[in-house]
């Protein structure tokens, strides 16, 4: 028999045997590091292990752990870089916690305000497997846009695969109709979403609709989807042109955004209404 048809096939086994091997190796070492991670009260060490742990075998939950670690010493920027990857290192994960990675990178995006960004991963990720966390994602990136009717396009496929879920997420989306929003938060069994079962707590039906309106858009205000509170405050200014606590939130909202000139056009109507505001600055 020809020594090199015996050869070839003998270093093809020998490859298979190293690399299984090494992938044994790396997967028991990997874990050995993140039971450190687990173990130590220092950050900084529970950092290093972990980004040894995901070197030697980029495990999901390792990713997204060491992720949140980074978020907490504020480096979102290696939370990404970590997240995103390298393409032999996504490929690696594809059906093994790539949607999961995907989602939480999804959310860091949302947080930073990158509302493309955000949709763009949530939607990769729904794509990939239909599941509860992307289309939550969705749904809040679309609020970021200000895109009420959007949302509620994805609170309903969330109703399919979590009732729950959507009831917390829509009671979030229609905090600017109060009777409806109250309606879906009272069908869950748990929801703080932004803290908003304090929020419930604090409002009765029983207020001015004007007020609840002014209140919603200032809890999107607080918890920055300046769009839209932008939305819902201009409509208030249109229902009420006197509403001079619509046009102060106004001021407010354009402040924040950037655009001082609006701001100040906020303003100065504001004052027009109460000229008592300008003994106040």
């Amino acid at each position: 028999m020809n020594k090199k048809l015996i050869i070839i096939p003998l270093v093809t086994v020998a490859i298979i045997v190293l690399t299984v091997g090494y992938f044994l190796w790396a997967n028991q070492r990997a874990d050995y590091y993140a039971d450190v991670s687990r173990e130590t009260n220092d950050k900084q060490t529970e950092i290093l292990a972990l980004e040894k742990s995901v070197e030697l075998y980029p495990k999901p939950d390792n990713i997204i752990s060491l992720a949140d670690l980074y978020v907490s010493i504020g480096r979102d920027d290696l939370a990404e870089k970590i997240m995103v990857g390298r393409p032999v290192l996504m490929s690696f994960l594809r059906g093994r916690g790539e949607v999961q990675i995907l989602n939480r990178l999804g959310n860091l995006y949302l947080d930073e305000n990158k509302t493309q960004d955000a949709e763009n991963v949530f939607t990769k990720a729904k794509n990939k497997d239909l599941n509860p966390d992307s289309l939550k994602g969705l749904v809040l990136s679309q609020l970021q846009k200000g895109d009420r009717g959007e949302a509620e396009n994805y609170l309903s496929q969330l109703s399919a695969l979590d009732s729950d879920s959507s009831n917390c997420y829509a009671a979030f989306v229609y905090l600017n109709n109060f009777k409806k929003a109250e309606n879906a938060f009272g069908k869950v069994k748990g929801c703080n979403i932004f803290g908003i079962d304090k929020y419930f707590a604090k409002r009765k039906d029983t207020q001015s609709p004007l007020y609840l309106k002014l209140e919603a858009a200032n809890f999107y205000y607080e918890h920055n989807y300046l769009q839209l509170a932008l939305n819902d405050t201009l409509a208030l200014e249109r229902e009420k042109d006197n509403y001079r606590d619509a046009y102060i939130l106004g001021s407010k909202i354009y402040e924040k955004i950037g655009d001082q000139s609006k701001a100040s056009e906020q303003g100065k109507k504001a004052v027009e209404i109460d000229p008592a505001l300008n003994l106040m600055n």
